[in-house]
């Protein structure tokens, strides 16, 4: 498994070939060829990571590069054997529902109540 960093650099590598100004031309204008050239340019990339591949190159100017970066700094620490995978999935699973779903759980549980 690669390292942190290398993902990182390889990321970095993606984004800038896809915010390109012809290649922000070809997405607009053709997202298969698109596709086909990304895939074709970071064929190793698109093998190992084709989830994280494709939510970079259709989205690059939204992608979410804050929680990437959250995620392979704690891959780093677990590597590091600064932390348990265990306890990083726990940490990094409380921290997303406190962030995406308690707010909706309490309004539902409100509602119930009601």
């Amino acid at each position: 498994m690669e390292s942190s960093q290398e993902i990182k650099n390889q990321v970095s590598q993606l984004m800038a070939f896809c915010l390109l100004n012809e290649n922000s031309v070809m997405r607009r204008d053709n997202m298969d060829e698109y596709k086909q050239v990304c895939m074709r340019k970071f064929t190793d990339f698109h093998g190992k990571y084709p989830t994280l591949f494709f939510s970079i190159i259709e989205k690059p100017t939204t992608f979410p590069l804050y929680r990437l970066d959250e995620m392979l700094n704690l891959k780093a620490k677990i590597d590091n054997k600064e932390v348990g995978e265990e306890q990083a999935s726990v940490a990094l699973g409380q921290k997303y529902y406190d962030e995406f779903v308690k707010d909706t759980v309490s309004v539902l549980d409100k509602k119930r109540l009601e």
